[in-house]
């Protein structure tokens, strides 16, 4: 596996990019998103990506906008090669547990392996700055495809009767929204990853391209993937203050 600092390198830095690396696609289509919401300057800030691979992604947002990366994943720290951005060993389940917060917490292809989607919410709470920023990408359950497969007696894409990859939590952008809110984030903007399936985007000219994009704007309710960026208005509500639980 290339390392998170040749993966920046080659895929952020201009080298030309694998048409079937799915991953830059998701990155570069996300970063767009965010371009587009959060218009203050981010250089300086604190950046925690969770579930980060072997920081990817981290490095990817360091370079774009000069923030502190740190990534949280399973892996042992004696395997991160890469001295630029800070790495925590965590089972997700178990809490993050930091003293610190953050401006940016990111969680991409995450939230759908989180069996307590509550606890992992508030703990995402806790450790933003108020006005911090909440950024997933998860899959939709109610994609096209599904409407169009599943009425046909087909199983649903991106449910598991078996684990596989751990899917066991799938949402609507309805859904999405609403449970983010009962955790006192504002949702900023919900977007598609993409409308079109990912071999047809990246085999198509840029007019396609750019209509594909506007149609995974204005319609991610039927988009397979959706990203959310949301703010933290206020402490998790759900949680009660230690004198409100005496």
């Amino acid at each position: 596996m290339e390392s998170s600092a040749t993966y920046v390198r080659n895929r952020w830095l201009g080298i030309p990019i694998d048409p079937c690396d799915d991953p830059w696609y998701r990155f570069s289509r996300l970063l767009s998103v965010l371009d587009d919401v959060i218009e203050t300057s981010h250089a300086g800030a604190a950046w925690l990506d969770l579930g980060c691979h072997q920081g990817q992604f981290v490095c990817v947002v360091q370079a774009k906008y000069r923030v502190l990366g740190t990534g949280m994943d399973v892996w042992p720290a004696s395997q991160k090669t890469d001295e630029s951005w800070r790495y925590f060993q965590r089972d997700l389940a178990s809490g993050i547990r930091l003293d610190e917060k953050f401006q940016f917490i990111s969680a991409l292809e995450v939230l759908e392996h989180v069996i307590d989607t509550d606890a992992f919410l508030s703990d995402c709470n806790e450790h933003l700055e108020r006005n911090g920023f909440l950024i997933l990408t998860t899959p939709n359950i109610n994609s096209l495809r599904n409407r169009v497969t599943v009425p046909l007696g087909k199983y649903p894409t991106g449910l598991e009767y078996r684990t596989v990859i751990h899917h066991v939590r799938l949402y609507n952008p309805r859904v999405l929204h609403t449970h983010l809110a009962e955790h006192g984030f504002v949702v900023e903007c919900i977007r598609g990853v993409n409308f079109l399936p990912m071999n047809i985007v990246r085999r198509q000219s840029r007019i396609i391209g750019a209509l594909e994009k506007r149609l995974a704007d204005i319609l991610p309710q039927l988009c397979n993937n959706v990203i959310v960026v949301a703010r933290k208005m206020c402490p998790d509500p759900l949680v009660r203050a230690p004198q409100e639980a005496r």
